[in-house]
C-alpha cells in the first residue's frame, strides 16, 4: 500500500467529485486528496503532482500535469 507521498510526486488519481473550489480525488492505493481549481467529470482519471502530503490526515493537495 502507498503510504507516502512527497511534494513533487507524480501520480495518477480518480475524481471522486467536482465541487466549487475543485476536485476531490483518490489514488489507486486509496489516497485522498484535493486539486483546487480544475475540472474534470466524476469518474475521470488525472495525472497531478503533489503539493502537499499530510501524513497525519493521510491526504494530500495537488495540481494536473500539463
Amino acid at each position: 500500500m502507498e503510504t507516502l507521498l512527497s511534494p513533487g510526486d507524480e501520480t495518477t488519481v480518480v475524481v471522486l467529485s467536482s465541487k466549487p473550489f475543485g476536485l476531490l480525488v483518490e489514488t489507486a492505493s486509496g489516497l485522498r486528496g484535493l486539486v483546487r481549481g480544475s475540472r474534470a467529470a466524476v469518474g475521470a482519471t488525472l495525472r497531478v503532482r503533489v503539493i502537499e502530503f499530510d501524513a497525519a490526515e493521510s491526504r494530500f493537495s495537488a495540481t494536473v500535469v500539463d
